[in-house]
């Protein structure tokens, strides 16, 4: 993997797992989901849904599914994570 390839692919993580977490989506579609899963976020899985880091994890797993090594996995989760503590406070 060049540098390159791990800066996008961080960034397109980041953004897919933003988008699931933080967004509503058309027509509100994202957040019904989230609303519907758990409403309360009492389960695990209710409070992944809203965690930008959480769902970067599982996310960048696809790739590592898809033929990348558990280092790349680590990685991508590790530069997603470097990103959202940069722009969140």
């Amino acid at each position: 993997m060049t540098a390159l390839q791990l800066v996008l692919e961080i960034l397109a993580v980041y953004r897919v797992a933003h988008m699931i977490a933080k967004e509503d989506g058309p027509f509100d579609v994202l957040a019904r989901i989230r609303g519907k899963v758990d409403p309360e976020q009492k389960t695990w899985i209710g409070r992944g849904l809203n965690c930008v880091a959480c769902l970067s994890f599982y996310i960048s797993f696809v790739a590592f599914a898809l033929g990348g090594s558990w280092l790349d996995w680590l990685a991508v989760a590790g530069g997603v994570l470097v990103l959202y503590k940069a722009t969140y406070k």
